[in-house]
């Protein structure tokens, strides 16, 4: 098991311990849990669509599996990029990047 380093939080001018960060990058937005919650989802479908594609043999039936693993793709690209938007809003936010 990994073991990560934790980071304690201290309020500004007193000694009083506020909170923990820990090293990872476990500052995931709710948002980003969604998204990435839901691009799980097609990964999953997209792998079922693959072994089923490799079992069918030629005809209308595979044309019909890969056009559904092409509409799978084109979905993953729209939601890779509402991720990219939601982490840059959470950089924003964080101070990190300008608005």
């Amino acid at each position: 098991m990994a073991k990560f380093i934790t980071i304690p939080i201290r309020e500004a001018g007193s000694n009083r311990l506020a909170g923990n960060f820990c090293s990872t990058n476990d500052a995931v937005t709710p948002e980003e849990l969604t998204i990435l919650a839901h691009l799980r989802t097609l990964r999953d479908q997209a792998t079922l669509l693959k072994t089923e594609l490799q079992e069918t043999a030629e005809g209308e039936a595979r044309i019909k599996l890969q056009d559904q693993l092409n509409a799978l793709r084109q979905e993953a690209i729209l939601w890779r990029e509402k991720k990219a938007q939601a982490t840059y809003q959470k950089h924003v936010a964080l101070g990190h990047s300008e608005p």
